[in-house]
């Protein structure tokens, strides 16, 4: 056998090795993705209403804010900041891929494209697509089952997430952690294109709403960034509730924020 002969031999053995790992990461484990959509409908349902206060702090100061969501399924979402009085009725506002913040002081609807999901909301160590829920784990990525482990006594299944092709995503990768016996999500942690860890979030004060069982509080860290974090606080949680289509426009997105 000459030496050109083998040279093929070895490139072709090469290439379907890198074609069937390809396959076998683009085909997701049904039993990850079983878990994911038990975790994403654990925390959004059909619909979901709250009220949330942030708290974010950065070093030694901190700053609280009070605002209202409104979600149905992925399709649409509505924040309306209540507190502080200077940032009352500022708000943002998804439909579809689409994405508009209202600011009040200027009294403009602003597009905000793409590029800007990543963008931090209201100064927070969350993101406009963090807030609206742009992208979905269980839709736009595939999933894989990278192992168990144990926290405070419960079983926990850890599942790598990788994006689709084309997928409008703005992360490399997520790795989820989750209850095995419900999917109740309890960290997640957010990686570039490149690998690097940039965000790391974690679940907690886990409570049982109607048929729902999620965290009510959720801490978004920064590695880069130690004594910085975010923690957002879920009150008055309303799941599967039918919502006006009038919620989620323009008109209603420039209207004063209702309640305190």
């Amino acid at each position: 056998m000459t030496q050109r002969i083998v040279c093929h031999i070895l490139l072709s053995l090469s290439l379907f090795s890198v074609l069937s790992q390809a396959a076998d990461k683009a085909a997701s484990d049904p039993k990850a993705t079983a878990l994911v959509l038990k975790s994403e409908q654990n925390t959004m349902g059909d619909s979901l209403q709250a009220t949330v206060t942030m708290n974010i702090q950065r070093g030694s100061t901190q700053r609280d804010l009070k605002f209202k969501i409104s979600q149905f399924k992925r399709e649409k979402a509505l924040v309306k900041v209540l507190e502080p009085r200077k940032d009352r009725d500022t708000g943002s506002l998804r439909l579809g891929l689409g994405l508009w913040s209202y600011l009040p002081n200027i009294n403009r609807v602003v597009r905000i494209p793409p590029s800007m999901m990543l963008q931090s909301w209201m100064g927070s160590d969350f993101t406009n697509d963090d807030l609206v829920k742009t992208s979905s784990l269980s839709r736009d990525y595939t999933h894989h089952i990278e192992g168990t482990d144990k926290v405070d006594g419960q079983a926990v299944t850890k599942i790598a997430c990788d994006p689709k092709p084309d997928a409008p995503v703005v992360w490399g990768k997520v790795r989820l952690w989750v209850r095995t016996a419900d999917g109740v999500p309890l960290r997640q942690e957010f990686f570039s294109e490149h690998g690097e860890l940039l965000k790391v979030m974690n679940g907690t004060v886990i409570k049982t709403v109607g048929k729902h069982t999620l965290p009510t509080t959720l801490t978004m860290t920064v590695p880069k960034k130690p004594g910085d974090q975010t923690s957002m606080h879920f009150d008055g949680i309303i799941f599967d509730a039918s919502i006006e289509d009038s919620v989620f426009s323009q008109e209603n997105l420039r209207r004063a924020a209702s309640g305190g």
